[in-house]
């Protein structure tokens, strides 16, 4: 069995596939990640971090692993925040590692109403190790065998070792006592990210629309105690070139406890064979005043299921929200 799909190279000058960017079941989980305009948004500080173990059930699986930490400054109405984000594929022995930071004004419309405009500012670093791959015309398809040496033009214009790109992002997000709605841009400047000399293949902007609604309850809601239960339903959609999609989900709290569930949707079809619902995926946590701790699992039912299933695991940490109500007026720099 070919360890290497031949075919491989030919997605390096031919899309931006590999350049994709990271899509996260517990998107909300990481949602500087998602939107700049988010840091900051607590209140205080927070720190996150996950791993995700994509397509399980092959052998050249998709890993990514993130870290990220925002904080709100009082002093100057603004949070302030960094990612820091890797992702590794074995087939073709590929890597993407991002670096950002990013930064949001919070801006008080109203006595219930804010606005969030941020932008973010990274630079990315892609790897390939063409050692590891296998061209056409080094298979011979008739014994299977590989004969090493390839004369593929495309191998001669392979950057050898590693390149980087600046990157630059925007958004905004509207805030009220107990909904969100959002909006972000991705790569923005479109940087080059082809791996064969000479060849400009510009990434596509990634555009994403997000927002949430959270109602909770309280024990005893006369003395204002801390809540007990809570109902928080999000969703979020992403539009890059080809690809859109569309999550939507609900998660439950109780005690210490979460439960949640999420639907994945591609909004069209790229092939006549595809299917608009992707996967269904269910999800576990753990809570406390300052931590949770999220699981989630995706079950796929569309056709390309038999690739596995997807599994992520999350971490959060919340410092007490400084945040002060105030109206542009009132507000000294």
């Amino acid at each position: 069995m070919l360890k290497k799909l031949c075919f491989y190279i030919t997605l390096l000058s031919s899309s931006g596939l590999l350049a994709q960017d990271a899509i996260f079941t517990q998107f909300y989980a990481a949602p500087t990640m998602l939107n700049p305009a988010f840091t900051g948004s607590t209140g205080g500080l927070r720190l996150g971090s996950g791993y995700r173990n994509q397509w399980l059930g092959i052998s050249s699986n998709l890993n990514t692993v993130y870290a990220t930490a925002d904080n709100w400054f009082e002093g100057i109405r603004s949070g302030i925040g960094l990612q820091v984000i890797h992702q590794s594929e074995e087939l073709g022995e590929y890597s993407l590692s991002q670096f950002q930071a990013s930064y949001a004004l919070h801006l008080q419309i109203t006595d219930d109403i804010s606005l969030f405009p941020g932008i973010g500012f990274g630079y990315s670093i892609n790897q390939i190790n063409s050692a590891g791959l296998f061209f056409e015309d080094e298979i011979d398809i008739g014994s299977g065998l590989i004969n090493p040496g390839s004369q593929d033009p495309v191998l001669t214009n392979l950057i050898q070792g590693s390149f980087g790109y600046f990157d630059f992002s925007a958004g905004a997000v509207l805030y009220a006592e107990n909904y969100w709605l959002g909006a972000g841009i991705k790569h923005v400047n479109q940087p080059n990210i082809s791996f064969l000399e000479g060849e400009d293949l510009s990434l596509q902007p990634l555009i994403t629309f997000q927002g949430g609604y959270r109602k909770s309850w309280h024990r005893n809601q006369l003395y204002g105690s801390d809540p007990t239960s809570f109902l928080f339903i999000t969703f979020n959609g992403y539009h890059q070139a080809l690809y859109n999609r569309f999550d939507v989900g609900l998660e439950y709290g109780f005690s210490r406890l979460t439960l949640g569930i999420l639907a994945s949707n591609t909004l069209d079809k790229i092939l006549e064979s595809s299917d608009y619902f992707l996967s269904v995926n269910p999800n576990i946590g753990l809570k406390t005043k300052s931590f949770k701790i999220g699981l989630s699992y995706d079950i796929p039912v569309s056709a390309i299921g038999n690739v596995g299933n997807t599994f992520e695991v999350t971490l959060q940490f919340f410092s007490p929200s400084t945040y002060v109500r105030k109206r542009m007026w009132q507000t000294k720099y």
